[in-house]
């Protein structure tokens, strides 16, 4: 277990060969995505074999230690409340990592939040049904003291910040609320957007959060799978998404949401699930949320992939972000 295993596979959740896959740099950026191609490709955009080509999430340190945040839950999804040492081991980089310097609990327990909304056509037939999920959120966390919350939306193509910080007002919410659902979707290029916009509008002491209410589906994006997932690895925020298809069944855009959001140690959700319960998710995670650090077991440049498997209760699910890009410091 403690051997460096080759980096394909590292990226996969079953250590198992696979097959190569064309590169999403060979594909034009301007073409439509097909779902189910997105769907076999996804775990290699974001967990790829290339130095050169994994997200850039950068970690510096001159004192060699990595920290990671995580939360737990059991067999049925419910949070542990309580974490100990001996319950887990790290995998980093293919390396088993068992000996920690320190586990406690976070203490990020503010939300800043980005509802990033889906205002394409392809949502059309549920549009208003789940516009009002969002209005809901905003409601929910304009009256609570834990954060503060912005609104995106995002069709054709440019995407558009409906209000940022003062969403609980009357004017911004009319403007949700006069959202419409046309045009194609350009989710990547929405994502890719929206991590720039959390990286200029940081709240000191606050965790940031993505919230991405969309079918999974993209027609229009010049940025790729790829360059969306490394922008939002690259701020460090989690991302959860909210499924706005037509059922809570199994689907090729179900599984690009589950994807990206759990690359990030986030979690996925449906609109069957209720906006309340989500919101209501997201701060129980955070509540649960520990914070693990332990000597980098090496210092090889370029990505490190992460895994907390369980050590003794199987049953368990380790819930963190995927990697980190190491770069010693100067």
């Amino acid at each position: 277990m403690t051997e460096v295993m080759p980096r394909y596979l590292r990226a996969l959740k079953c250590w198992q060969p696979v097959p190569k896959f064309p590169s999403m740099a060979s594909l034009s950026h301007r073409q439509t995505w097909s779902l189910p191609l997105i769907l076999i490709l996804l775990p290699f955009l974001l967990l790829g074999s290339s130095k050169a080509e994994d997200p850039q999430v950068t970690y510096r340190t001159g004192t060699s230690e990595v920290r990671v945040s995580f939360f737990a839950t059991d067999q049925n999804g419910r949070l542990l409340d309580k974490v100990t040492k001996d319950d887990f081991a790290v995998v980093d980089g293919g390396i088993v990592v068992r000996e920690f310097r320190s586990l406690a609990r976070s203490s990020e327990t503010a939300l800043d939040i980005v509802a990033l909304v889906d205002t394409s056509e392809s949502v059309a037939p549920r549009f208003r049904a789940n516009l009002q999920h969002v209005v809901q959120l905003v409601d929910a966390e304009s009256s609570s003291a834990s954060g503060v919350v912005s609104v995106i939306q995002f069709a054709g193509l440019h995407p558009a910040v409906l209000c940022s910080g003062d969403c609980g007002s009357s004017a911004a919410e009319q403007k949700i609320k006069a959202a419409k659902a046309q045009g194609p979707t350009p989710l990547f290029d929405a994502l890719t957007y929206t991590a720039q916009f959390i990286s200029e509008h940081r709240t000191a002491g606050a965790r940031q959060v993505i919230i991405l209410f969309s079918d999974g589906n993209d027609t229009i994006s010049r940025a790729s799978a790829r360059e969306a997932f490394a922008a939002v690895a690259g701020t460090g925020a989690l991302l959860y998404t909210v499924n706005l298809g037509a059922s809570s069944t199994e689907s090729p855009g179900t599984s690009v949401l589950q994807q990206m959001a759990e690359a990030t140690g986030g979690r996925s959700f449906s609109t069957h699930d209720g906006t309340s319960n989500v919101l209501q998710s997201i701060l129980a995670d955070l509540r649960s949320a520990y914070v693990v650090s332990y000597a980098l077991p090496s210092h090889d440049r370029g990505f490190h992939t992460l895994q907390i498997l369980p050590k003794h209760n199987l049953n368990l699910r380790f819930h963190c972000r995927r990697g980190y890009f190491y770069e010693e410091s100067r």
